[in-house]
C-alpha cells in the first residue's frame, strides 16, 4: 500500500514544482482571451528593435527576444496591426522564460493604456481577427 500511495503522490508532487518553476507565470495570468497573432512589435529597447507577438490579447502579449529585458520594467511599444493600424502604448514585462534550445526569451507583456483610444484600438483589431478567422469557412460549397 506504501508504494502505491507514493506512486500517485508523485505527479502531484511534480506539478508542485513545475509550478514553482513558472511562478512567474502564474503571478500574472492575463484575463482576456489570447489569439495566436505575429503581430510586429517595435520598441527602442528591444534587442533589433523590433520582434512578433507570440500572442496577443486586449490585456497583453507574449514576445520573444534575444536578449532579455527585466521583470517589472516599462517600456514603450508600437504594435503593428495587420489592419495597417499601429498602436503606441506602454507594456509592462510581468514574466520573462528563458527558452534554451532556441537562444531566445519569451517575455509576458502588461498592457498599460494611457487612453481609452489605444485599448479601443486592439480591441478592434481582436474583433476583426475573430470576425474574419470566424466566416473563412462560409465561402466554401
Amino acid at each position: 500500500m506504501g508504494f502505491l500511495f507514493s506512486f500517485f503522490k508523485k505527479p502531484k508532487e511534480q506539478k508542485e514544482q513545475k509550478e514553482l518553476q513558472s511562478k512567474d507565470e502564474v503571478d500574472y495570468k492575463r484575463q482576456y482571451a489570447r489569439l495566436n497573432r505575429d503581430v510586429g512589435v517595435l520598441s527602442n529597447e528591444i534587442p533589433g528593435y523590433k520582434t512578433v507577438t507570440r500572442d496577443i490579447s486586449l490585456g497583453g502579449a507574449k514576445i520573444e527576444v534575444s536578449n532579455p529585458i527585466p521583470k517589472g520594467k516599462i517600456i514603450d511599444i508600437k504594435l503593428e496591426l495587420e489592419t495597417g493600424k499601429t498602436v503606441a502604448l506602454k507594456a509592462e514585462v510581468v514574466w520573462i522564460k528563458e527558452v534554451e534550445y532556441l537562444k531566445k526569451y519569451e517575455l509576458g507583456l502588461k498592457f498599460l493604456y494611457d487612453n481609452p483610444t489605444q485599448q479601443q484600438q486592439i480591441e478592434k483589431y481582436i474583433l476583426y481577427v475573430i470576425e474574419t478567422q470566424s466566416n473563412w469557412y462560409k465561402n466554401i460549397k
